[in-house]
């Protein structure tokens, strides 16, 4: 199965540059994501139309085990983990993490932890479900909070598709979060999951508020 994601004129890189010096001058915000508020602090992405598509979309059973990687304020999998046995979700930022955890206590979600790494970190456990809504944009960083837009080589994202075998479980499913932005490879996750041995499910899509682009979470599931 494929799908076609056309793509947009819209360019993100001078948008994302604002929010990253916003995000990084900025005190504690309180955010909503699917009726339920979030703090996010300090160097932490602030959440936004792909964070509800991903809550939103994301299937599980209530025996299912998931790790996100990249959790931001950990609004996705604390969401999820309300709907299942329990989570696990990694980033590369310590403000990221810190903040996911204060936000699972603040909401008493008690069945997730959050991991300081890079891409999967050192997880070795195998899960049902793996869920990445990743930086869009090749281009360089220059710090650890750059990372919420930017991702220097398309790095992480071809690390999660090349290692996603390694983490999944018989019949497990794959989440992955993508965007139409005109300034990057609109087809690079399907690129990147055939050539992992993974085929596409189905997609989701919810346009942006100003109607410019279009975010997707695209499903997939192991080829063999």
């Amino acid at each position: 199965m494929s799908t076609d994601l056309s793509p947009s004129i819209h360019t993100a890189k001078d948008s994302q540059q604002r929010r990253l010096q916003e995000r990084k001058a900025a005190s504690s915000i309180s955010v909503k994501v699917c009726g339920v508020d979030f703090a996010v602090e300090r160097g932490v992405y602030d959440t936004s139309i792909d964070t509800e598509l991903m809550a939103e979309t994301v299937r599980l059973e209530p025996e299912d085990i998931f790790l996100e990687v990249g959790c931001g304020t950990g609004a996705i999998s604390i969401l999820l983990a309300k709907k299942c046995l329990r989570g696990v979700a990694t980033d590369i930022n310590p403000l990221a993490v810190e903040n996911a955890a204060h936000n699972a206590e603040h909401l008493k979600v008690k069945n997730i932890s959050f991991v300081l790494g890079d891409c999967f970190a050192e997880t070795v456990e195998r899960f049902n479900v793996l869920i990445c809504n990743p930086p869009y944009n090749n281009l360089p960083t220059d710090d650890l909070i750059d990372r919420m837009f930017w991702d220097p080589d398309d790095g992480l994202k071809k690390k999660f598709f090349r290692e996603a075998g390694k983490h999944l479980l018989p019949g497990g499913r794959i989440y992955f979060g993508w965007a139409n932005f005109g300034d990057i490879d609109i087809d690079l996750p399907l690129k990147l999951a055939a050539q992992n041995g993974f085929e596409l499910v189905r997609t989701v899509e919810k346009p942006s508020q100003s109607g410019k682009y279009v975010f997707y979470v695209m499903e997939f599931k192991s080829a063999s």
